[in-house]
């Protein structure tokens, strides 16, 4: 889906990116050699659990069949959309790890800037404007996690 139709849809694509991101981050965990990236990938795991509950709370919130259709705006790219699917090779280091969590992270803006130009009312904006401090928080908290001792 490169063009969601609704707020329930653009809520949607952003649940199967952060489920998708744990379940990549947790296998890439399996496999790290690397005590390092290891902890990395444990807490970009812990990050996008944090994201995906909210995000599910959200849903909850809202009726699929009653969700608000959003005004035609951009189409999401194709890469945006597959986001969740880290490049990183089967065990990468710790800087490739990272270099692709804040990656994926820039693409997930297309959803959250789609998110903010569809809809005047107060409620959509509320949730864009929620959403988007989120990732915020996420990439400080990593950011802060990576920072040099």
């Amino acid at each position: 889906m490169s063009k969601p139709m609704t707020i329930y849809e653009v809520l949607e694509m952003l649940k199967d990116y952060h489920s998708g991101r744990c379940v990549r981050y947790q296998e890439l965990s399996d496999k790290s050699a690397d005590a390092r990236t290891g902890v990395l990938l444990e807490h970009l795991i812990e990050l996008d659990t944090n994201a995906l509950r909210i995000v599910t709370g959200e849903m909850e919130q809202l009726d699929p069949k009653h969700s608000a259709f959003m005004i035609s705006g951009p189409t999401i790219s194709e890469r945006a959309v597959r986001a969740a699917e880290c490049g990183c090779s089967a065990t990468p280091t710790f800087d490739q790890t990272l270099d692709c969590a804040f990656e994926s992270d820039a693409l997930l803006g297309e959803l959250l800037h789609r998110l903010e130009g569809c809809s005047a009312a107060p409620s959509v904006l509320a949730l864009a404007k929620r959403l988007r401090e989120l990732e915020e928080t996420k990439n400080r908290q990593l950011a802060n996690f990576t920072r040099p001792e």
